[in-house]
């Protein structure tokens, strides 16, 4: 059975502006090669436009031959119109030019028209044109810049602006031959443009924090006005409908809108979670769309209130927490926002929330200096789900950096984590590993932190009874170290009788209830620090695989013997927890699925081109209790890439399901009552199944359970189709007939 690499999440949905609907009641947000419609008051996904080929270089909303419609281009040109009500695709066209970095649609009065600006680069030139989408013909202009970051914006049917280095571009739209250009300091690079949708009019941010309008600019020497509020780089800047208003937003995580008849009238929306990276209004104001580089949309009313919040796999800085699995809400935990952790869903590859660890304002980076915020850097759950475990830091190179251990119960009335235990300073020095005994009683459980002071520390959940509190809190139960050397690497057998830890290269087991050495085990031929230990399960429960930067040994725990070791350069190792299976991830491109009781790998991935995998951790499947199911369909291996985006080895079976339900979306109820004849004349050997094997999930019922209740047909004409995909089905021929 092939195993695959399979996408489940992540990717920016911030990388092009979103585009609100003409009514203001959806917004529109690119995500890889689709077109994703949100509710604007629920957040809640509406419609997936597909059929780009590629990656996006721009979308809108636009009136096209007196219908609403949604136009996209793809960056090699292909350029797809649909119905924004029905989703019908009406047109599909071809541009000639290839390599395209921009589209931006021209707003037309006459809707028969359908003009487009775009920029391409060629001969290490970036180029703009204007493209005739209904008569596929294209206009060259005269402006022409390097290849290197610049911005561009439309100012409605009469030109358009284009800002680079310190150079600013104008060119009118009735003469493409005239380019008129206006230049700043050489340090004040533009970071921003935005035109007035009316008037001759500009805005642009720079990297000192200023804001310009610029007027008059085919004069000789344009008027400029300086708004000025921004320490950081200005990271963009959005007119109103009308233009009697602008938005600008960069690194302060602050919104402002600004009065452009007043400088002194502005607006503030501060402690947004994150960067502004974008920003679009709605054609009757009545709603402002913000990007964030948390890879989230936010939707604020005209108060500058939070409607809505548009977020999938919230992109952090970093993912040292790694990925830990929460079987009691079956999500994915790992880092979010700065100083918290998100609990991420790979089924239906939404976020279920955001957890604030740190309980602590991000503050914002100054214009001389970086600031450091508090980030989460590690995570445990414990086997029974109702205890959390996080280590944050701060790192403060000039003075002494901060470290907190910190506990967190569930309550099952309020369905989240609450705060039950908060140790200052636990250890020395920074905490590499935390791992809670996989015990399923609550009492009496231990939680192991593994850090760089050279110990280790066993917590113990306690009683206490004192006038200020009354329940159960964590304390330090004891503290290991051996021989002074560095310890890395944390498991606990499966019963969690036992635990290993490695000491520089030696692998060390332990009694956790009394904190006694068990054995100490090290081969003269291989003395490479050990970096990652794990157990092994089931039947391979005897032994113990340790990794380093350059071996991966397996040894036996009854015999005290070396089983057997590559040459390999582990990046890191994880196990399944419910089958004897580990995997290994290679110079950090590379898998390999295997068992501890074989040095024959059962998988071997290819050498994944142009990223790296930062973290990857196994993830029962809904049939995970199936032992007569290979391994890949009992647990999925997920990752993390470079790119922070979520994929996962599963089968091709599991991927055509997928493919399967994604077609169907597309399809009307009524289509199931319609007869579908398939026939062939070859012969096919394969034996009849039951429909359970074909249909796990009942996509059937599902698609008609899920159908809105006005628009179904009476249930005597369903009711047929429905039993049908529920009992026994046998091929007496290779003509097959679904009814």
């Amino acid at each position: 059975m092939t195993v695959n690499f399979n996408f489940k999440g992540g990717g920016s949905i911030i990388k092009l502006k979103p585009a609100f609907s003409p009514d203001g009641e959806n917004v529109l947000v690119s995500w890889k090669s689709s077109l994703m419609e949100y509710s604007v008051k629920t957040g809640k996904l509406v419609y997936e436009f597909k059929g780009i080929q590629g990656p996006m270089a721009g979308f809108a909303f636009y009136r096209y031959d007196s219908f609403d419609c949604v136009i996209a281009c793809s960056k090699t040109g292909q350029v797809i119109i649909w119905k924004s009500v029905t989703h019908f695709k009406i047109h599909e066209k071809k541009i000639k030019i290839d390599n395209i970095k921009s589209f931006n649609i021209i707003p037309e009065e006459d809707e028969g028209k359908l003009t487009a600006l775009i920029s391409y680069k060629i001969d290490e030139k970036i180029r703009f044109a204007l493209a005739d989408i209904r008569e596929g013909t294209i206009k060259e202009t005269s402006l022409e810049i390097l290849d290197c970051l610049y911005h561009v914006s439309v100012g409605g049917n009469k030109y358009f602006g284009v800002v680079q280095n310190n150079f600013l571009y104008y060119v009118e739209f009735e003469n493409t031959e005239k380019v008129y250009r206006s230049n700043t300091k050489f340090k004040r690079y533009f970071t921003c443009i935005s035109c007035h949708p009316t008037e001759e009019l500009v805005l642009t941010g720079d990297k000192t924090g200023k804001i310009v309008v610029w007027q008059n600019l085919s004069a000789a020497k344009p008027t400029q006005a300086v708004y000025h509020w921004h320490t950081l780089p200005v990271k963009w800047v959005e007119f109103s409908t009308a233009g009697s208003y602008f938005y600008s937003g960069g690194g302060e995580c602050v919104l402002v809108k600004w009065n452009l008849e007043n400088s002194q009238d502005k607006k503030f929306l501060p402690r947004i979670a994150a960067p502004i990276d974008k920003i679009t209004v709605s054609l009757d104001n009545s709603f402002v769309a913000i990007c964030t580089t948390d890879n989230a949309v936010r939707i604020l009313d005209t108060r500058m209130n939070q409607v809505s919040l548009i977020q999938h796999l919230v992109i952090g800085s970093t993912f040292s927490s790694g990925i830990v699995y929460d079987a009691r809400t079956k999500t994915l935990v790992m880092n979010g926002n700065v100083g918290h952790v998100q609990f991420y869903s790979p089924l239906d590859k939404s976020l279920l929330y955001n957890l604030d660890i740190v309980g602590q304002n991000k503050i914002t980076n100054e214009r001389s200096c970086n600031i450091e915020n508090t980030e989460v850097k590690k995570i445990a759950i414990s086997k029974c789900g109702f205890w959390l475990a996080t280590v944050e830091k701060r790192e403060n190179l000039k003075y002494h950096m901060e470290i907190r251990l910190k506990f967190w119960k569930f309550n099952e009335k309020q369905q989240t984590f609450e705060l039950n235990t908060s140790i200052e300073y636990p250890h020395e020095n920074t905490i590499l590993n935390v791992l809670f005994q996989p015990a399923a009683n609550k009492a009496g459980l231990k939680c192991v932190t593994v850090s760089e002071d050279g110990k280790f520390k066993i917590w113990q959940l306690t009683e206490i009874n004192s006038v200020y509190r009354k329940g159960v809190v964590w304390e330090c139960y004891g503290v290991g170290y051996f021989r002074d050397l560095p310890c890395r690497g944390l498991s606990f057998s499966i019963d969690g009788s036992l635990m290993a830890i490695g000491f520089g290269p030696i692998l060390t087991t332990w009694l956790p209830d009394t904190c006694e050495v068990k054995c100490t085990l090290i081969h003269p031929n291989y003395r490479d620090n050990v970096t990652h230990v794990e157990f092994g399960k089931g039947s391979d429960c005897h032994l113990i695989v340790a990794a380093s930067a350059l071996h991966l040994n397996v040894w036996n725990l009854l015999t005290l013997n070396l089983v057997w070791t590559v040459s390999i350069e582990v990046s890191s190792l994880v196990a399944d927890t419910l089958t004897s299976h580990m995997a290994v991830v290679v110079k950090q491109s590379k898998v390999i699925v295997f068992t501890p009781g074989s040095p024959k790998p059962i998988y071997k991935s290819k050498k994944i081109k142009d990223r790296k995998i930062v973290t990857a951790s196994f993830v029962p499947s809904r049939y995970s209790n199936d032992a007569t199911l290979n391994w890949s369909e009992r647990s999925a291996l997920y990752f993390i890439d470079s790119k922070n985006e979520l994929f996962c080895l599963s089968t091709d079976k599991e991927q055509s399901y997928s493919i399967e339900e994604e077609e169907r979306i597309q399809k009307s109820i009524y289509s199931m009552l319609k007869p579908n004849k398939k026939s062939t004349g070859v012969k096919s050997q394969n034996p009849s199944k039951h429909l359970f094997e074909h249909d796990m999930s009942h996509k059937d019922l599902k698609s008609y359970l899920d159908a809105p209740a006005h628009t179904m047909v009476p249930v005597r004409f369903m009711c047929r189709v429905l039993l049908n995909s529920l009992v026994l089905q046998k091929d007496k021929s290779k003509e097959e007939i679904i009814t």
